[in-house]
């Protein structure tokens, strides 16, 4: 066995490896949002949960999608008014009513503002993932670990064929004289074309 093999892995690595699973599952999320429900049931009127309710809304919209984000936020809330009318018996239906819109449209918010973070921050990490890296002295680029020619590069990733020519300001370094492009050779061969011609 090797080395590797026998150090036990840390306790923040065996957290990370069954956490983060679990938090990509929608039924964590309702879970959570359940269990905070029903300790705020069970609590007294002196104790009041629904700042928890940020907890289940926050982590749907970064982890799951904004569908289940916005459902937790109209739900929650729902349970709470339902809890604060027949349970509780707290306040005046209609302030109850307000505190209920008031929690909705915050959790809405909240839900929205992560869930587009989120997605930002996955397509910043695909364009950063896409970034090539080339050797700033031999020229060659990073693919899957090697370095290999830029051609290479571009057959193996894109399976594109390249071909060899000469820029006209290297053709005039290399060779002194200035060789035409592709558009200035074209009048001339035009002119010349017609000059056989007429004679």
């Amino acid at each position: 066995m090797t080395k590797s093999a026998l150090t036990p892995m840390p306790a923040s690595e065996r957290l990370k490896r069954f956490l983060l699973p679990a938090l990509y599952r929608t039924s964590t999320h309702l879970a959570l949002g359940a269990a905070i429900l029903l300790l705020d049931l069970f609590a007294s009127d002196f104790l009041l949960f629904p700042i928890l309710f940020v907890l289940p809304v926050a982590l749907s919209a970064w982890f799951c999608n904004a569908r289940l984000a916005y459902a937790l936020a109209v739900l929650l809330p729902l349970g709470r008014l339902l809890t604060d009318e027949f349970v509780h018996h707290s306040s005046p239906f209609v302030y109850i009513v307000a505190n209920c819109a008031i929690r909705i449209a915050v959790l809405a918010l909240l839900a929205f503002l992560i869930s587009r973070t989120a997605r930002q921050t996955r397509a910043l990490e695909q364009r950063v993932q896409s970034l090539v890296t080339v050797c700033a002295w031999s020229r060659t680029v990073e693919y899957e670990g090697e370095w290999i020619s830029f051609e290479q590069y571009l057959l193996r990733r894109f399976n594109v064929n390249t071909s060899h020519g000469i820029s006209p300001t290297e053709a005039e370094k290399v060779f002194g004289t200035k060789v035409p492009d592709d558009d200035e050779a074209k009048p001339e061969a035009v002119t010349a074309t017609a000059a056989k011609e007429a004679a």
